[in-house]
């Protein structure tokens, strides 16, 4: 419970008996509003934290989407993509089967995941194998990044990123320097 002093004390507001006691009023850790939406927030920070339920920004009426999961790099398992991207159309329709890093045989599914690269190319992650290469690229580059999930979001460029400073930094750079070429290529016609 958080206590919550009164600024005003009943001399201010004009009663005569008990003037200049401050009044403590319990308030509920979180609020109703937060409560009706289901969101979970932070206790240190106060911000929403991933999984809640989300609502709408009520500044232009647009759906919260907190339905993301957030994991390390060297936490992140093929088989937590599949169940949580699976009900999205995604690793569904499988178009062959190969030896995984497991020793085991797995299906390669046509319906992979795309993961970003530090340039402006995706990887397509389809299997087991595909997403231990990517992670092995990305954690020797960077290290044991964090990755953000978001089955819900719209775009399938936004469903998995990278939440790091120097991954997004060799991502801008990259994209700076496709731009100088395709100006330079404009202007030598």
């Amino acid at each position: 419970m958080i206590k919550l002093k009164s600024l005003l004390s009943e001399k201010y507001l004009g009663f005569g008996f008990g003037a200049g006691k401050v009044k403590e009023q319990q308030l509920p850790d979180a609020s109703a509003t937060d409560l009706a939406q289901g969101l979970n927030r932070d206790p240190m920070t106060g911000n929403p934290m991933p999984g809640g339920a989300g609502g709408t920004n009520p500044f232009d009426g647009q759906q919260i989407n907190l339905d993301y999961k957030e994991v390390q790099l060297n936490q992140l398992k093929f088989d937590d993509l599949v169940k949580l991207f699976r009900t999205k159309d995604y690793f569904n329709d499988v178009h062959f089967n190969r030896t995984q890093p497991d020793g085991q045989e797995g299906p390669y599914y046509r319906d992979g995941l795309s993961f970003p690269n530090p340039s402006d190319a995706s990887s397509v992650i389809g299997d087991m194998k595909s997403l231990e290469d990517w992670k092995e690229k990305t954690k020797r580059r960077f290290g044991n990044v964090k990755i953000i999930l978001n089955p819900n979001a719209e775009e399938h460029w936004e469903k998995v990123k990278v939440d790091d400073a120097r991954f997004l930094q060799d991502k801008q750079t990259a994209d700076a320097a496709k731009m100088d070429m395709l100006k330079q290529w404009g202007s030598t016609t």
